[in-house]
């Protein structure tokens, strides 16, 4: 299958081809091959538009001086591939990195807003004129200053969703059914103590553009303490900007580490504009979002997929932490 990917790009003979199994979504492989080592990913976990998308937008973003992969894409036996040169450097913990290195990676995120919201607007023009049924969305919202509503989920939406999953666990033996019951307990009871705090439907989330969507360990190499590498730019899509800085915090940092999401903030408050109270919005929503979120669950039970059955043990080591520690971290966001 590889040997067509590659005579399709014009990659040259293949050596070797080895499969990265870090990756969730999308199958993703390390190609050697007689013109180079190239990362490959078979997008689907994303329309074929996101991948044009990045093929247009990244090279705008590296011309800037920022640490992306240039990507091409194109469809081979009905699969849509993204190919990139391999990017020098390794995958870093959170933890692992000093708080200069954390500020300097908010800083990086303030830059990647300030590049993609300068640069959009001449991609999604390309984009409109390769398929103008796309030119509707997220573009056109952002063009026209249309409200990015956020809504969120409600107590009943949830419990009710937790409860059936609820049953499903019941009826598993193995351990992750144990684990899920439990979870799914304790998540019911929580909703009954902090349902008074689902924060309020905001028909215009501002400030608000396009963010990279999935700012994790698994999509930032280093070079040491300086980012080498943003990879997988497939969520590439329009939020509230403190949304982006909270979710790569609370993914990044261990849970607890105040000192690393201060620096963070303070490095992205430097590069870009945003006000404490937004952050902190924002941290709400993030929050209320776990509390009431059945993803994992969801794609275990009803895809029977448990790629992401890790992520709700992590998930709910977060939320015990934040649901109890919601002012520290809010004091961690803000300045001064």
């Amino acid at each position: 299958m590889l040997t067509a990917v590659a005579s399709r790009f014009g990659l040259g003979e293949v050596i070797d081809c080895a499969p990265i199994t870090e990756g969730l979504m999308n199958p993703n492989w390390r190609l050697t091959t007689t013109a180079g080592v190239f990362a490959v990913k078979q997008l689907r976990d994303a329309a074929p538009a996101a991948g044009r998308r990045q093929q247009w937008l990244l090279p705008v973003l590296a011309a800037r001086g920022l640490p992306v992969p240039e990507v091409v894409g194109a469809e081979v036996d009905g699969h849509y591939y993204l190919v990139a040169r391999w990017m020098p450097g390794r995958h870093r913990l959170g933890s692992e990195l000093s708080p200069a290195a954390c500020r300097a990676l908010g800083d990086l995120v303030g830059r990647i807003h300030i590049g993609v919201a300068e640069a959009m607007p001449g991609v999604e023009a390309r984009l409109t004129a390769d398929e103008p049924k796309t030119k509707a969305g997220p573009a056109a919202a952002v063009a026209g200053l249309a409200p990015l509503a956020d809504r969120p989920r409600t107590v009943d939406d949830a419990r009710a969703d937790l409860a059936r999953l609820g049953r499903i666990a019941a009826a598993g033996r193995d351990g992750f059914d144990l684990f899920a019951g439990a979870e799914i307990g304790w998540r019911l009871r929580l909703l009954d103590e902090i349902g008074d705090l689902r924060p309020p439907d905001d028909p215009d989330v501002r400030p608000a553009g396009w963010t990279h969507g999935d700012l994790t360990d698994l999509n930032l190499l280093f070079d040491r303490d300086t980012v080498s590498g943003v990879l997988d730019w497939d969520r590439l899509g329009v939020r509230p900007y403190g949304r982006e800085v909270v979710r790569t915090a609370t993914i990044m940092f261990e849970i607890g580490d105040r000192t690393r999401v201060a620096a963070f903030a303070e490095g992205y408050r430097r590069r870009f504009t945003i006000g404490d109270d937004a952050l902190v919005d924002a941290a709400h929503r993030r929050w209320w979002s776990l509390a009431t979120d059945t993803y994992f669950l969801r794609r275990h039970y009803d895809l029977g997929d448990p790629a992401c059955d890790h992520l709700l043990r992590r998930s709910s080591e977060v939320l015990r932490w934040w649901t109890v520690h919601r002012d520290e971290f809010d004091a961690a966001l803000r300045s001064g």
